[in-house]
């Protein structure tokens, strides 16, 4: 089974701030699973590592840095 990773796992993998990876779920760039039980008013959000990876590979650029 692949790993699901944490929004502070993800960021730690990238080397930037939770709230970039959240930025990236609401932009609905970063697809991610909500844990949380029915109802609840909190979520768990985890994200496979697969597609955490391919949201890293997608960012990547053969041009300059802006």
């Amino acid at each position: 089974m692949e790993p699901l990773l944490t929004v502070l796992e993800v960021a730690g993998l990238f080397g930037v701030d939770k709230q970039t990876v959240y930025r990236a779920i609401w932009a609905q760039e970063l697809p991610f699973i909500d844990l949380a039980k029915p109802g609840s008013r909190k979520a768990r959000i985890r994200i496979r590592q697969s597609a955490a990876e391919q949201y890293i590979a997608s960012r990547e650029s053969a041009g300059k840095a802006a």
